[in-house]
């Protein structure tokens, strides 16, 4: 950027997957560490994220402008945990014909807003108008979705021109920045450490604002931005010695006995709530691996089965993170639970050495706009 740009707000488009919260988290601690270096961004955000989460995840910014349009299809969700892959297909046609109603909203707003870069979190939408108007791209990834689709391919041919077209699309970024914990390395491209948000509230502050006594020590269980239903919170209270916090679709915090039940929007920062913790447990995805390891407290990793970029997270988890699994099963049924113990004993991380890679994400970014 040069030093006459950086004298004027610098405008942004950013298009993120709303494939769970944990591509939004990675995008927001970018956002910010950009926000920093060129102060006074013109943001416009393209994703089905409700934008409460932007608020809060933003509200450093002086303003932002935020579009509810969907940027890629991802993986048709059932739940937390299972996806469908039929209707993950029959939504990839129309979706990639680029032929629908939101698409011509984002073209026509970057048409008048003219951003100097396009960052996009795994979103084909925006790399496709990037290329069509003539705007640099940054693709942010630790996958790509021909990547993932690629794991099907054998079981349904129909998944081949889709994995082509998307491949093309994702190949046609002027910066690919990729991000550990990493699924595909290509060796052409900047590599930056995981990136998670910064943290906002000291541990004893957010003991203070659970209402939990000071020096407490609570269990966070999660299935991250995914809706999901928990079948074992009775067997949670049959433990009294622990505090479990646990985060859902919740319609308000609620207290019962030694649970905390907190809804997504619940006015907490996450990242906060992970460092106070004693440990996490749940749903393995991208925000949650980066985040527990910038906050250096143990993992009760559950994987989900069938998705490609597990066996990433899982090798990443082993090597970084004192850490046990689950299975989908033994978390779904609650058996996890009688093994409580052992996770309870597993040591905390030193708590220094790790740097979130957002702030070298910025700086490259800033680099191409």
């Amino acid at each position: 950027m040069s030093s006459s740009s950086a004298l004027e707000p610098l405008p942004v488009a950013c298009f993120v997957t709303s494939h769970g919260f944990g591509h939004g988290t990675r995008t927001a601690a970018v956002l910010q560490a950009l926000d920093r270096q060129a102060p006074g961004l013109k943001l416009d955000i393209f994703s089905t994220l409700p934008e409460w989460f932007w608020e809060e995840n933003l509200s450093s910014l002086a303003s932002f402008r935020s579009h509810q349009v969907r940027t890629d299809v991802g993986l048709v969700q059932k739940s937390a945990f299972e996806h469908d892959l039929d209707k993950t297909l029959s939504e990839l046609g129309a979706f990639l014909s680029f032929c629908w109603e939101d698409v011509d909203r984002a073209r026509k707003t970057l048409l008048e807003t003219k951003p100097a870069v396009i960052l996009c979190d795994v979103s084909p939408l925006g790399l496709f108008l990037g290329k069509e108007l003539g705007i640099p791209t940054v693709l942010l990834e630790n996958f790509t979705w021909d990547w993932i689709y690629g794991a099907y391919l054998e079981a349904d041919s129909r998944f081949g021109p889709y994995i082509e077209q998307l491949g093309e699309l994702f190949g046609s970024a002027d910066l690919r920045i990729q991000t550990e914990p990493l699924c595909e390395r290509l060796q052409e491209h900047p590599i930056v450490p995981p990136i998670f948000r910064e943290f906002e509230q000291s541990p004893e502050r957010t003991l203070e604002r659970l209402d939990l006594p000071a020096g407490s020590r609570f269990l966070l269980v999660t299935t991250g931005g995914i809706p999901h239903e928990y079948s074992f919170l009775e067997r949670l209270k049959e433990r009294k010695d622990v505090h479990f916090l646990v985060t859902g679709s919740f319609a308000q915090l609620q207290r019962e006995e030694n649970l905390t039940l907190l809804p997504h929007r619940c006015g907490f920062h996450f990242p906060d709530l992970v460092r106070a913790s004693c440990g996490v447990a749940g749903k393995v995805g991208y925000g949650t691996v980066a985040e527990t390891l910038g906050a250096r407290v143990p993992l009760f990793a559950v994987y989900r089965e069938n998705f490609r970029e597990s066996s990433a997270l899982r090798s990443f988890v082993e090597g970084n993170l004192p850490s046990m699994e689950a299975s989908q099963s033994d978390f779904l049924n609650g058996s996890w639970i009688g093994r409580m113990d052992n996770f309870l004993a597993l040591s905390l991380i030193e708590k220094s050495g790790q740097e979130s890679g957002a702030c070298e994400a910025a700086k490259l970014t800033l680099g191409i706009a």
